[in-house]
């Protein structure tokens, strides 16, 4: 629970942090990264997958928790199948961590490339 915690205030953080910034939009990132030709350019980038990485494990923190709801069943609703909507909320949660540690890369490589350029 401690580490959940410290994951959700650092996501949390991180969002606030990189919102004060700017960080391009999503629809704006394939021509910033086309385009990118300075150091801050490169920062702006590695800012803008580094918001993603935090959403995307916020959003799997959410769905880890989930599957305990549905393990419970729910008396009105007898007959769904609780065990399978239990599996999609893990299997999302595990898309979700795959996806923030990709975002986590491409925010490494841009600030080194932006690290580069100094």
């Amino acid at each position: 629970m401690r580490a959940t915690l410290a994951t959700v205030l650092a996501g949390i953080f991180l969002l606030t942090f990189t919102a004060c910034s700017t960080v391009p939009l999503a629809n704006e990132i394939p021509e910033s990264i086309a385009n990118a030709k300075t150091a801050e350019d490169h920062q702006r980038i590695a800012d803008y997958f580094a918001q993603k990485a935090a959403s995307y494990e916020a959003e799997a923190i959410l769905h880890g928790k989930m599957p305990l709801s549905y393990k419970a069943g729910h008396p009105r609703y007898p007959k769904f199948d609780y065990a399978s909507m239990s599996a999609h909320c893990q299997e999302i949660q595990k898309q979700l961590n795959a996806a923030a540690q990709e975002a986590k890369a491409l925010e490494q490589a841009h600030r080194d490339m932006g690290a580069s350029l100094k």
